[in-house]
């Protein structure tokens, strides 16, 4: 990655907005070269690591347009990566959940983010990684 010569390239928060930039990238041409979507990742991790959801609530968890999800649900069905089932609640609404096919792929998918991350620190020592990761956590506290 260049230096910036950006009016705001000696400030903290510019510059993580760079490095964030910087892994999207590495991390889609990973992806893509597997040829799967970075969506499918968002909707896999979510369904693994927050639990199965309705629809319109997997939207706002991931922060996808409702209309836009209902396409990468189908398409993650028909692949067999997640199921949809009626809520027994609400039969107006669908229950998403991962399959054991989609929790294969999320953990592929992982080890192509993880790659991308490797590839984004590569210039960091092991201890600096760690250092980085202990402020960025500080600073993602609410």
């Amino acid at each position: 990655m260049k230096s910036s010569q950006h009016r705001l390239g000696d400030r903290v928060v510019w510059q993580l907005a760079r490095a964030s930039q910087h892994w999207q990238r590495l991390a889609r041409r990973e992806l893509a070269a597997a040829n799967v979507r970075t969506q499918y990742y968002h909707v896999l991790a979510s369904l693994a690591d927050d639990g199965d959801a309705a629809q319109a609530a997997l939207a706002d968890r991931i922060s996808f347009d409702r209309s836009d999800l209902v396409s990468v649900l189908d398409e993650l069905e028909r692949l067999g990566h997640v199921v949809r089932r009626t809520d027994p609640t609400d039969r107006r609404r669908n229950i998403v959940a991962i399959t054991p096919a989609g929790q294969k792929l999320l953990t592929e998918m992982d080890q192509l983010v993880y790659a991308a991350e490797d590839r984004l620190l590569e210039p960091l020592s092991a201890g600096e990684r760690k250092t980085l990761l202990a402020l960025l956590s500080r600073l993602a506290q609410d």
